[in-house]
């Protein structure tokens, strides 16, 4: 096996909105870390519903907000409009969402990511992790790179077909 230079504290293994912020607070915190997307011109990509909050995810989006994440802050820099959900119902359901502009959103928190310290950014597909007495020891790419890390933060989105794989 190749083993690459760089050693990396943590892997991130995903750039859509959960792996941005995964690893956003991982280099934030101190650590030496490394966020893997199959194809860079995809981070924080919204491929079908280019909205963040609403119903279900603003609540997500708010508590991310009030712990330092950037999806909140992302989508005030690049809102097309916003928009005050269930209106005919109690307060207790409001729901805030805003509509972005895509192409500005993601190339706004592609910008966030490259320019933020102890973080670097891999396009490659991992396609194994290598475990050793229960301890993380580094993420395999598809062609045969090893990158030695001590975690892995896997944010696959819907590309692992919905599934929770825990170990």
């Amino acid at each position: 096996m190749r083993y690459d230079a760089e050693d990396y504290e943590i892997a991130v293994i995903g750039g859509g909105h959960a792996g941005c912020e995964a690893a956003l607070a991982a280099a934030r915190k101190g650590h030496k870390t490394v966020m893997f997307s199959i194809s860079l011109e995809n981070i924080a990509n919204m491929p079908c519903n280019p909205n963040i909050g609403g119903t279900s995810k603003g609540h997500l989006v708010r508590e991310i907000d009030a712990l330092g994440g950037e999806m909140g802050k992302n989508i005030d820099k690049t809102f097309i409009q916003s928009k005050m959900l269930n209106k005919s119902k109690g307060p207790a359901v409001y729901s805030l969402r805003a509509q972005a502009d895509r192409k500005r959103y993601q190339a706004e928190m592609k910008h966030t990511l490259e320019k933020q310290e102890n973080l670097y950014i891999k396009q490659a597909e991992i396609v194994d992790i290598i475990v050793e007495n229960g301890e993380v020891q580094a993420v395999v790419t598809n062609i045969g790179a090893v990158h030695p890390v001590k975690a892995v933060i896997l944010a696959t989105g819907t590309y692992l077909k919905g599934r929770i794989y825990i170990r």
